[in-house]
């Protein structure tokens, strides 16, 4: 077997040594570490949603943490995106009514403020619905963007956890992080550094098989 193809195997089988239980945090580490010295990046991005490309030569795990589970967050988010869609279609269908009914006059306050004119007193209301709506439109849109980013990230990292299921998005349960302090020598330098993991233990309202969850790096920093 070739070296290339058989980097797809070792992905897999350090994938199952990181979601085993007992000193979990360690061989994710190890993983971690293996992976960037061999420069595997497919490896490395099977469990991690971060990069590091400094040439490591050692590590060494000094301590770790773990923080209270949280609720997972997925159910929430991807409902409040969906709210924010039906508010951005509801304001333009509102605004698109208002339009037929005003045409002439929002065609004249559009007109005049094209020019650089000032909006007469007669048009005034007309200038202040309209805009309603535009700001509206906007404030809406913007909220939508964030939203969107932020399931799209928590995705990202769900993924990496649990793998990438069609009801990811409806899943309930809880996420749990760890915090691991990790000597890393490179450059012929040991610094200290502080790894996140975590890891999404997540079900189905309606019961059947509960996903398998594994530990994911989350982020890796210098300590402070």
């Amino acid at each position: 077997m070739s070296h290339r193809a058989a980097r797809p195997v070792v992905a897999l089988l350090l994938a199952a040594a990181a979601a085993s239980s007992g000193g979990g945090e360690k061989k994710v580490v190890d993983n971690k570490f293996n992976a960037v010295r061999a420069k595997d990046n497919q490896t490395m991005s099977s469990f991690a949603a971060i990069d590091f490309n400094e040439p490591v030569t050692a590590w060494q795990v000094q301590s770790s943490r773990e923080e209270a589970p949280v609720p997972a967050t997925l159910p929430q988010l991807s409902t409040r995106m969906r709210e924010l869609e039906a508010e951005v279609a509801a304001n333009k269908k509102a605004a698109g009514a208002y339009s037929l009914q005003k045409f002439a006059d929002i065609q004249k306050v559009n007109e005049l403020k094209q020019k650089g004119s000032s909006v007469p007193p007669a048009l005034a209301t007309v200038a202040a619905e309209w805009d309603k709506f535009n700001q509206k439109d906007r404030e809406l849109k913007k909220q939508l963007s964030a939203a969107k980013q932020e399931l799209d990230k928590e995705k990202r990292s769900a993924r990496l956890s649990v793998g990438d299921l069609e009801d990811l998005d409806s899943l309930q349960g809880q996420v749990q992080t760890k915090h691991v302090d990790v000597d890393v020598t490179a450059n012929g330098q040991t610094k200290p550094y502080v790894m996140t993991l975590r890891k999404y233990e997540l079900k189905r309202e309606q019961g059947g098989p509960r996903p398998m969850s594994r530990w994911i790096i989350q982020d890796l920093k210098p300590k402070t």
